[in-house]
């Protein structure tokens, strides 16, 4: 018989759906996703064996409070319940900060295993919280101080950096490389240079230096940049640069698996992110963002921010690209020219096996396997 994972997201992420699918894959895995999110069941359920879906906002507004009582009264919510208590997992895995996750866990039966996957540290995130993030921060602790096992994406001694212990066992479990959606490196003319974002034009507080003006320092050398998904500040901004610039293509958002084929015709992946002393030197120092593991599946070397401790580590490690301070960007087209392109193409070859899903799938398992037993012994 199958061993049942669940996974409870409010957002559906990509992360999950990709660990999801290579579970499922081995065939020894039925995995069931529960959500308060609309869900494109015709992606997700590639990943998932069912998914139990019940839309509901956490917007304060007088709006949705009408909505959510309406449905916390409605058939569809008896359903979603219902659906919840059917299930018999060997795992459940959380990895959002949010109250309707949090709940959701108390309809689980207390024997079963849980593990949080700290998709990202908010503890780490910012010096300064709102009254919001300080609610989520004690949720997140909760989650360290409770669960039975911890799955996060950063360095091995990233837990040690909270100011609290946490006492379940963990296990690193960077995003990986799905192989339905990774192509192998081609030969390529290094003619014309075109550099892609695996997202939209960067744009924050947290960001001393406007993506308008790396759009102006990279395109004045003659180099091509692409980006993908609209600005939410900028965006008619965005739409004249594309106009008037011949080297900047701003183009719509697009399914990951969609992205990974069009970028595999560029020659680099760009991750242009450069912060200000706003931002916890913990996050820089902890954070594993998945669009390098886009950029990896599409078979680009990856041109990183020295200022991503951790994602710039696994760039060197791999030797897959190179690793760039902002003052490197003026001269970007002088350091590519030095560079032996085929070579790293070998290189990245050899990491997207290295860092697939099917490779970490049975590391994974282990764990899996491990917090089981552990919370057998503690009954």
């Amino acid at each position: 018989m199958k061993k049942q994972i669940v996974f409870i997201e409010y957002f559906p992420t990509i992360l999950g759906f990709k660990i999801a699918k290579g579970l499922r894959d081995t065939g020894r895995y039925e995995t069931v996703l529960i959500s308060f999110n609309k869900v494109d069941k015709k992606f997700f359920e590639i990943g998932y064996d069912k998914i139990i879906n019940l839309e509901v906002s956490q917007k304060l507004s007088l709006k949705n409070l009408f909505f959510f009582i309406q449905k916390m009264f409605s058939k569809k919510r008896a359903k979603f319940f219902a659906e919840i208590k059917s299930l018999h997992p060997y795992i459940v895995q959380i990895n959002n900060l949010d109250l309707l996750t949090y709940l959701t866990l108390f309809l689980i039966d207390k024997k079963v295993p849980k593990i949080y996957f700290a998709y990202d540290v908010l503890a780490f995130y910012r010096k300064k919280f709102s009254l919001r993030e300080n609610l989520l921060k004690k949720i997140e602790k909760y989650y360290f101080q409770n669960m039975d096992g911890i799955l996060h994406k950063g360095p091995k001694e990233e837990l040690t950096f909270l100011d609290y212990s946490v006492n379940a066992p963990d296990f690193v479990l960077f995003p990986g490389c799905l192989e339905d959606w990774t192509h192998i490196p081609k030969k390529k003319s290094i003619g014309e240079i075109h550099l892609a974002v695996a997202g939209p034009p960067l744009e924050s507080n947290y960001y001393p230096h406007s993506f308008k003006n790396i759009i102006k320092e990279i395109t004045s050398q003659k180099i091509h940049l692409h980006t993908y998904g609209k600005s939410l500040l900028n965006n008619n901004y965005f739409l004249n640069e594309e106009k008037i610039n011949p080297y900047f293509h701003y183009h719509d958002k697009v399914s990951p698996k969609q992205l990974n084929k069009e970028i595999f015709n560029y020659h680099y992946g760009l991750i242009p992110d450069f912060f200000n002393k706003l931002i916890n030197p913990l996050w820089t120092k902890t954070t594993t963002g998945h669009k390098m593991y886009n950029i990896l599946e599409a078979g680009l070397p990856i041109i990183i921010s020295k200022e991503l401790i951790c994602m710039a580590e696994v760039v060197k490690k791999h030797k897959i690209g190179i690793c760039i301070d902002y003052n490197n960007i003026k001269n970007l087209r002088n350091i590519l020219s030095s560079v032996d392109y085929r070579k790293l193409q070998n290189n990245v070859k050899i990491a997207q096996k290295e860092l697939s899903i099917n490779n970490l799938t049975p590391k994974l398992e282990n764990f899996y396997k491990k917090v089981a037993e552990r919370k057998i012994r503690s009954r």
